[in-house]
């Protein structure tokens, strides 16, 4: 078992406690964008129900473990229609974990996480903030905003690169980063954010305090807050989101926010 993929598991159990979500052995939560779903592994090691989807998990390139793969316990997301591959209200909690900035299409998704979702069940996504100095995945400052060649091919020219960028020269390396961050990434502001969890989800809270105070490095960061109360919102605008909200319960009138836009 990966020792930081069972703190991290923990991590996630947590901050669910922390908002009123009693994770247990027997709570069934589903980990969104798995990867190789090594989490989800140090989860169910753990003892607690995870389950996980992703992409290319049966692919050869991909480590994920084949046994959880083929007892459904890590499943493919189909794309075309976007749709998670289990039964409606099957999981008491939703997680991700640097997931939310790769997705392009919010509806589709929000939608299918609250179909899989039970009633009263809660989501917990951790994601890179809009403002982060530095876009986590080219490395180009000010990247989860400014987009144009001419912003990226400035710092290609000043040599940043990530790791698979090493032997490209600035024009392909802005190029690479250009397509990349237009088609795979998806930036959203806090007030957005909250339009796009409201059409589906209510007790809608960004958990950043929780975040800081659970996470081995954000401790050093909330010890501060005693003198600067603030810091939770700005690591919450330059750090990570921590967004957590709710599926209602079932009830004879739903929220007037909850709208539930057709699938297109």
């Amino acid at each position: 078992m990966s020792s930081s993929k069972a703190k991290r598991s923990e991590f996630f159990a947590n901050v669910l406690r922390t908002q009123g979500v009693p994770v247990g052995k027997n709570t069934r939560v589903l980990d969104l964008g798995c990867g190789a779903g090594k989490l989800v592994q140090a989860a169910r090691e753990q003892g607690y129900d995870f389950y996980g989807c992703g992409l290319g998990l049966r692919d050869a390139h991909t480590d994920a473990d084949q046994g959880l793969v083929d007892q459904g316990i890590l499943r493919d997301i189909d794309l075309d229609p976007y749709h998670l591959p289990f039964d409606d209200c099957t999981f008491d909690a939703v997680i991700s974990d640097q997931v939310l900035e790769h997705v392009m299409d919010y509806p589709s998704t929000l939608r299918e996480v609250h179909r899989v979702m039970k009633p009263g069940g809660a989501f917990l996504h951790i994601f890179p903030a809009r403002y982060m100095p530095i876009e986590p995945h080219v490395f180009v400052p000010l990247g989860t905003m400014i987009r144009q060649r001419w912003w990226l091919k400035t710092w290609a020219m000043m040599g940043v690169r990530n790791e698979f960028q090493t032997k490209m020269n600035a024009q392909e390396a802005c190029e690479a980063n250009h397509k990349y961050l237009t088609s795979h990434t998806n930036y959203l502001t806090k007030r957005q954010l909250r339009e796009q969890f409201g059409q589906y989800y209510t007790d809608i809270r960004f958990v950043e305090d929780a975040f800081l105070r659970l996470s081995p490095r954000g401790r050093k960061i909330q010890g501060l807050t005693k003198v600067l109360p603030f810091l939770p919102k700005l690591y919450g605008a330059v750090g990570n989101r921590a967004a957590f909200g709710r599926r209602p319960t079932l009830t004879s009138a739903q929220p007037a926010a909850l709208t539930f836009p057709a699938a297109s």
